[in-house]
């Protein structure tokens, strides 16, 4: 076995482990992780998005069994329509930019990063001042995080901070937040398949080929969940928001070096 795919293990391990609710914005450390893991491995980065998929999906089906009592069906219907236009969207995407697929990752990186830093910090300077949280008033925030999520999500597998950030502010119990994230993650990688086939992902991984690595998702959901069973509903919170800031900065340093690197 290629030593790489030892890195590429602690990855998918790591989906189980953000699966159980344990800090949704750290499985955005899964992607990078794992695709450059792979770009040593003879399947190549470019199988990294379509690997990963089932596995994730793997890791929703977990979550929505424990967590599948307590989930918001209002804030999934604020979600969906968005979330399926957002999934088209980056199906096209990934069509439209398939030949320049480096540069796309980087911009969807830089984006998101900012976005996350952004969000983050301007919750804290609202929740420091006692102001208003929502900027825009629904149905529209929940069409337009829909929407970018099943963008990010279907090119980048990167929605987990721009969701958390519209759930936290909701004050939600860290059940019901764990089981509404659960659900609509569920359902958003699940309708990713059908794209992801049209699209090739599936080429240079398929699904039997990811599958082999379930066990270590089961593993890190068991992890995931002893630790999250500890945890204080306000510590599980400032967790989120934490990493999701820091996750932040590490993408904008990403896509920077992404796009500064000569082709």
């Amino acid at each position: 076995m290629e030593p790489a795919w030892i890195i590429v293990g602690v990855g998918v391990m790591l989906i189980g482990v953000t699966k159980s609710g344990f800090g949704s914005g750290l499985g955005l450390f899964n992607v990078p992780l794992i695709v450059l893991s792979m770009g040593y491995t003879s399947r190549g980065s470019e199988a990294s998005l379509g690997f990963m998929l089932p596995l994730l999906v793997l890791g929703d089906i977990i979550a929505v069994t424990q967590y599948r009592k307590v989930f918001s069906f209002r804030v999934l219907r604020l979600l969906l329509p968005g979330t399926l236009l957002g999934v088209v969207g980056g199906y096209l995407l990934l069509e439209w930019f398939h030949s320049y697929k480096d540069l796309l990752n980087a911009l969807i990186r830089l984006e998101i990063g900012f976005e996350c830093i952004v969000l983050v910090g301007l919750h804290w300077w609202r929740e420091y001042r006692g102001l208003q949280k929502h900027l825009v008033p629904e149905p529209w925030r929940g069409s337009l995080t829909g929407s970018f999520a099943g963008v990010s999500s279907t090119i980048a597998h990167a929605a987990g901070p721009i969701i958390a950030m519209y759930l936290l502010p909701l004050k939600m119990p860290r059940q019901q937040f764990v089981g509404t994230s659960a659900l609509y993650f569920f359902m958003l990688n699940s309708s990713k398949m059908p794209f992801y086939f049209a699209a090739g992902m599936f080429e240079s991984a398929n699904l039997g080929f990811s599958l082999q690595f379930a066990p270590l998702v089961l593993l890190g959901a068991v992890v995931g969940w002893l630790i999250l069973k500890k945890m204080s509903d306000r510590v599980f919170s400032k967790i989120v928001y934490a990493a999701t800031f820091l996750l932040g900065f590490y993408l904008l340093g990403d896509g920077l070096y992404r796009i500064m690197q000569p082709n």
